[in-house]
């Protein structure tokens, strides 16, 4: 009897000295289903494929202190900076710098950037709309994107509210705004001074809106060699300089797009939000 015993504790000890023997999984790799690698094919046939996850809110992160994703853009080293609306996404955010691997490099202090959609990068420096819902005139920023600060702000004529921006060059901004049945496409010129201007005889109008969702609302937008890329839910348009040219590209995703851009070797990036998932054309 005393041998069975005997025998029955020593099995049970090696049990529980196998079982703890085996390493548990990381905090990384419980989650890995959350991070996982996705693929999506356009109506166009181009497939894009995630590239990385960049920063998203804990769980239970709510009112002012959530921050959500906006817009995106990228400099010739394939840096991306991603824009985050804080609250009501109305006033406040931050912008996030990426290396091209996804690896975050800087986080800038609280910044005044309305929504937040409207980002580019020109010649060494980002350009950013702060469009704060109900002023008069929206405030156009150029930031060094080493420090991630406002080195100088333009006031943009009160007559449009473009939504997103990409910059022409670095004193062309190329704004567009949801006006009727279209899109207006607005040429902004920036000088020395505090005043943007603009002459409405180059503003170019393209009819027909986007989007899958009711209110057609506009995602992002971008400049890739001699075309504008309009993004919005479901779906982005290409077109010319002159407004022709028009070509629809459905995603095949419900997922919300939040900014697209055009990198230097012409591949497209477009950012997804909720889970924040960054994708690269293959």
């Amino acid at each position: 009897m005393k041998n069975k015993s005997v025998r029955s504790v020593t099995i049970v000890l090696c049990a529980l000295v196998l079982l703890f023997s085996i390493p548990f999984p990381s905090a990384i790799s419980v989650y890995a289903g959350t991070n996982a690698v996705h693929t999506l094919k356009f109506s166009n046939n181009i497939k894009v494929k995630t590239l990385f996850y960049p920063y998203r809110d804990p769980a239970n992160i709510k009112g002012t202190a959530a921050k959500g994703l906006q817009g995106i853009t990228a400099d010739p080293k394939n840096n991306f900076y991603l824009t985050y609306g804080t609250g009501d996404k109305t006033s406040y955010g931050y912008i996030y710098k990426y290396s091209s691997k996804g690896k975050l490099l800087k986080k800038s202090k609280k910044l005044t950037i309305g929504h937040g959609q409207a980002i580019s990068y020109m010649d060494g420096f980002l350009y950013q709309i702060a469009d704060i819902k109900g002023q008069k005139s929206y405030v156009l920023q150029k930031i060094n994107p080493a420090t991630l600060t406002v080195v100088k702000k333009w006031r943009i004529p009160s007559a449009i509210h473009p939504n997103v921006l990409a910059m022409q060059d670095a004193n062309t901004v190329i704004a567009v705004s949801k006006a009727g049945d279209g899109y207006d496409i607005n040429k902004i010129h920036l000088g020395k001074g505090p005043e943007a201007t603009r002459d409405w005889r180059e503003k170019i109008h393209v009819k027909g809106l986007i989007g899958k969702t009711p209110k057609k609302e506009i995602q992002g937008f971008a400049i890739g060699g001699h075309s504008y890329y309009l993004l919005s839910n479901g779906e982005y348009m290409t077109f010319d300089r002159n407004g022709k040219n028009i070509k629809r590209v459905s995603l095949n995703t419900a997922r919300e797009p939040e900014g697209i851009t055009i990198l230097k070797n012409g591949k497209l990036v477009i950012a997804f939000n909720k889970l924040n998932e960054i994708f690269i054309q293959q």
